[in-house]
């Protein structure tokens, strides 16, 4: 698993935010205050690099402390990215705003961006973070998940958010499938297969630009303003040669 780096300034929001909280819950929370270390030490060292121990020094609790609310790390780190697809499934159903499909388009976009800089921690803990006792499977959004009933509170938790991810991309897909029902990437999204498969393009896109962000490998500037240089420098382009691609196929000549 590749250690992810975090952009300082997001620690500071996430440190900041954190203890806001720790104000106000003083560890009457303890499964708040065990998810809220999770998340600080997410951004400040990578996901994969701390223990239950390590999380009960940054929330001030004895070692036995977190047994109350978890059986181990994989439940803990599993809550805190159902959190996150929670999080994320409201910036999704507030998408695809705007007159035209390419304003639609770049809400769709700015709304994930916005989500990874205000929850750069849960984003890590979705989307980068792996079950230690749990075997993940392939991801494929064309067959719904089959799991076998889990076999302890871990697993259920685990597959929670399996099925939170799968759910919110399939919701996603939708939306973009009806926001972009009267752009010249329709056809692409013709039908349900199709659909997917473009979903599937635009998200790996988005979470990308998301991902070099996080890596520090991307200025804020792209991120600015709905992310409208992202837009305009790689999620547009993208849509045009999507749309003339496939008008090319139709007005093809067929084939002998």
């Amino acid at each position: 698993m590749s250690r992810v780096k975090v952009v300082t300034r997001s620690v500071q929001a996430q440190a900041a935010s954190t203890a806001g909280r720790r104000s106000t819950y003083h560890h009457r929370d303890l499964r708040r205050a065990l998810i809220d270390a999770a998340l600080d030490l997410t951004l400040k060292q990578g996901p994969g690099t701390y223990k239950l121990a390590d999380l009960c020094r940054v929330a001030g609790v004895s070692p036995a402390a977190p047994y109350r609310h978890f059986e181990n790390l994989d439940q803990l780190i599993a809550a805190a990215a159902l959190e996150g697809f929670a999080l994320l499934e409201d910036k999704i159903a507030a998408s695809f705003r705007g007159a035209d499909w390419q304003a639609r388009l770049k809400s769709c976009l700015g709304d994930y961006l916005d989500f990874i800089r205000t929850h750069p921690g849960h984003a890590v803990m979705m989307f980068h973070t792996r079950a230690q006792t749990v075997a993940e499977p392939d991801f494929n959004p064309t067959a719904p998940l089959d799991l076998p009933a889990p076999r302890n509170a871990t697993e259920a938790a685990v597959y929670d958010g399996w099925h939170a991810g799968n759910a919110i991309f399939a919701r996603y897909a939708k939306g973009l499938a009806t926001a972009l029902a009267d752009s010249p990437l329709a056809p692409a999204l013709a039908t349900h297969a199709r659909a997917i498969e473009t979903a599937l393009a635009l998200f790996t896109i988005m979470h990308g630009i998301a991902a070099q962000w996080l890596d520090r490998a991307l200025p804020d500037d792209w991120l600015d303003r709905g992310g409208r240089k992202a837009f305009e420098k790689i999620v547009l382009p993208w849509a045009l040669g999507v749309a003339a691609q496939v008008q090319a196929q139709r007005t093809a000549p067929p084939r002998p």
